[in-house]
């Protein structure tokens, strides 16, 4: 299992990583899942990405951008992230996982380790190094890293938060979490229900 130390780098803050795992943390990189807003995406150009890739340690310092960043980083960035919020949303509701978004990253992973641009880091399983320079790099280390999630995260443990959508692995006691984040989505939840409480009586 793969087990990274967040960092957040502007313009990413501490609450954009609350999912547990790097993976969940990606499919994340949409505002609100439940309510999509109109301008509710996080990823939005290459810094984005890199930043995003550096805070959530996949890198000890900002990658260079790559040649052909322009547009192309960001688009493939965004399917992984879709493909991984596919897969695990499905797992987080209890179903299968589906074999279209699944497959479609077991094969830009698969082009990555044969180009050279992803490799296994020291003999540890989930651990590995990314020519971040290489155009496609980033996207093959992220879909490796979703293959990688899918087999050791607990399916058990995945959760989509209740208000927005969020996924995250509940690592409580009791594995009762409900929330992304008890002083985001927790408190909004509760004042919404003392609304509507006070509107009946």
């Amino acid at each position: 299992m793969v087990t990274l130390t967040t960092k957040a780098r502007p313009p990413w803050q501490d609450a954009h990583f609350i999912g547990g795992h790097p993976v969940l943390d990606l499919t994340n990189t949409v505002f609100d899942r439940n309510h999509p807003a109109e301008d509710g995406e996080l990823l939005k150009d290459a810094s984005d990405v890199l930043t995003w890739c550096a805070s959530a340690g996949l890198a000890e310092t900002v990658p260079a951008s790559p040649e052909d960043s322009a547009g192309g980083l960001v688009r493939e960035v965004r399917a992984v992230r879709e493909q991984a919020w596919a897969v695990f949303s499905a797992i987080a509701h209890g179903r299968a996982v589906p074999p279209e978004p699944f497959g479609a990253l077991l094969e830009r992973a698969g082009r990555g380790v044969r180009a050279g641009q992803v490799r296994q880091a020291g003999t540890a399983p989930g651990r590995f190094t990314a020519d971040w320079t290489a155009p496609d790099a980033i996207p093959a280390a992220l879909s490796l890293l979703v293959i990688d999630a899918v087999f050791t995260l607990p399916h058990d443990r995945i959760r989509a938060c209740g208000r927005c959508g969020w996924l995250f692995l509940d690592s409580s006691r009791g594995g009762r979490r409900r929330w992304c984040s008890m002083s985001v989505c927790g408190n909004r939840e509760k004042a919404r229900r003392h609304r509507q409480s006070r509107t009946r009586h």
